[in-house]
């Protein structure tokens, strides 16, 4: 299986990787940065360069790919403080993602979390 994945260089990301490549699936990761492409590359996936941010990337490889699991998120903005920017962005993410799998029987997945502060 071709799995489009966000936030395989993360913590989640990380951890799930070598459990896919192990199992047989192609991976296709989105990496936004070159520390993140090397790494990727050399665990032995194929990488899609963009950002949570570059809709049509997101887009064309949900598309191109049997399945997706979305792990992402824009942690810089919500450690500016920018709550609200990081929540529009990944929700533009999860939408671009599901309408490129809408009508299809292509699986999705996603983490999400949520921050509270006292």
């Amino acid at each position: 299986m071709r799995v489009f994945v966000t936030g395989a260089s993360g913590h989640v990301g990380g951890a799930l990787l070598p459990d896919l490549l192990a199992a047989g699936h192609q991976v296709v990761a989105l990496a936004r940065s070159d520390a993140s492409e090397a790494a990727l590359v050399a665990a032995g996936a194929e990488v899609r360069r963009g950002s949570l941010d570059d809709l049509d990337t997101l887009g064309d490889a949900a598309a191109s790919a049997d399945g997706v699991i979305h792990l992402a998120f824009d942690n810089a903005q919500m450690l500016a403080g920018n709550y609200d920017g990081a929540i529009a962005t990944d929700l533009a993410a999860v939408q671009t993602l599901g309408d490129a799998l809408l009508g299809t029987d292509k699986p999705r997945a996603s983490t999400s979390g949520r921050w509270a502060s006292s």
